[in-house]
């Protein structure tokens, strides 16, 4: 008995300190650019477009917000590198949905992707 509470504690603290550190997670403030055609995300030096809507389970951990809104969230897509691929997502309470964003200069596309673009 006592190893299953001592168990549960360290767990339980393991959690706190994982949710605090991310609560404490400094975010990246992106920008956008207008064109034409599509709303772009700035990150550093890199420019990501939108390639395609995604599912939201999809969404890896948040890494920024964009303009200062925290509402407009940008998240890792899962199992991808950030300097190639990001997801945009707008939290409104409303029918939220996420974007993929494809890095402007990334050539080689995943298998299983398409883009709603052109």
């Amino acid at each position: 008995m006592k190893k299953s509470i001592y168990f549960i504690s360290i767990f339980s603290l393991m959690i706190m300190l994982y949710v605090s550190d991310q609560e404490n997670k400094k975010l990246e403030n992106m920008t956008t650019q207008y064109t034409d055609n599509y709303v772009s995300i700035i990150w550093e030096d890199r420019t990501y477009i939108p390639f395609c809507a995604i599912d939201n389970s999809e969404k890896g951990i948040q890494i920024g917000i964009v303009n200062g809104d925290k509402n407009d969230r940008v998240y890792e897509y899962r199992a991808h590198s950030t300097d190639e691929w990001i997801i945009s997502f707008y939290k409104s309470g409303e029918m939220d949905n996420s974007m993929l964003m494809k890095e402007i200069n990334v050539t080689e596309i995943p298998d299983n992707l398409q883009s709603d673009y052109k």
